[in-house]
């Protein structure tokens, strides 16, 4: 079963991890889509692409409202396609909502154990990785392309809550919409890191599929899937989601099928106080 599920009463389109959220009533976690048909920007939710940062702010605010937050709760960082994972405290709250400049710098990961902060990040294909440690009550996102990958930022994150007090026997982690084994094509210098960090002299199929000329058909999620696993996380602390942002046009950016021209969905992450 697909664990993101589109929520079609939302006036702006998206998608809620509904696993997590009737399990843990208190989280609100999802990934943002497009409407079918739209426009390139359409629902873009990033500020370092080619739009009107007023109209980006405005997504923002839409999509927050339909989650029951606030823009001032919105926090992100500035991705670089790096492993930096801040932990954000009441004051870090807003951080980067209406502008660039006051986002977490250099940083491609966010947890926190504070109530009403959102914390986001962007993706035209790369993978979003969410994380919750129940035991502590403390969110996570990562943004995880084949580079964040390689680097383990998905294991860094549960390093980090498990510095934090989680036990890393209960963290939960989910992995979100990204272009999928279908679309994404590599070649060895893509390949070669992602052996060395899945600690194999060749890449099984359920990873890489091998094409012609030194190439393959990578599955990203798959790759952070098993490199949660060499961390000792179990198949039922993880969920995957099915859908491919490149083959999913109806739904999603995507930068390498849009070659570069495409707005950015979000993920997000956050909780209200315990009933």
């Amino acid at each position: 079963m697909e664990p993101f599920q589109m929520q079609k009463k939302s006036s702006v389109p998206y998608f809620a991890l509904v696993l997590w959220q009737e399990e843990y009533p208190h989280l609100t976690v999802g990934f943002s889509a497009r409407e079918e048909d739209s426009s390139s920007m359409c629902h873009n939710y990033a500020l370092h692409v080619e739009d009107q940062p007023s109209r980006v702010i405005e997504n923002r605010k839409s999509l927050v409202r339909d989650l029951s937050f606030s823009l001032d709760s919105f926090t992100c960082g500035e991705q670089v396609h790096g492993i930096d994972i801040a932990y954000v405290t009441g004051e870090d709250r807003g951080r980067g909502n209406r502008d660039r400049e006051s986002a977490f710098s250099n940083t491609d990961g966010l947890f926190s154990s504070e109530e009403d902060i959102l914390l986001a990040s962007f993706y035209a294909d790369c993978v979003p990785l969410f994380f919750y440690a129940p035991d502590i009550d403390a969110i996570g996102v990562a943004h995880a392309g084949w580079k964040g990958t390689v680097q383990k930022i998905g294991p860094k994150m549960v390093t980090e809550m498990v510095s934090k007090g989680a036990d890393i026997s209960k963290i939960r982690v989910a992995i979100g919409p990204s272009i999928g084994a279908c679309c994404y094509e590599v070649d060895e210098h893509v390949l070669h890191p992602m052996m060395d960090a899945l600690e194999c002299q060749e890449l099984s199929t359920t990873v890489a599929l091998p094409t012609s000329d030194h190439k393959a058909m990578l599955d990203l999620k798959e790759a952070n899937a098993q490199l949660f696993k060499q961390i000792g996380l179990r198949d039922d602390q993880i969920v995957k989601s099915k859908y491919c942002t490149s083959c999913s046009n109806d739904y999603f950016h995507s930068y390498r099928r849009d070659k570069g021209d495409t707005g950015r969905m979000m993920s997000f992450i956050g909780k209200r106080g315990r009933s």
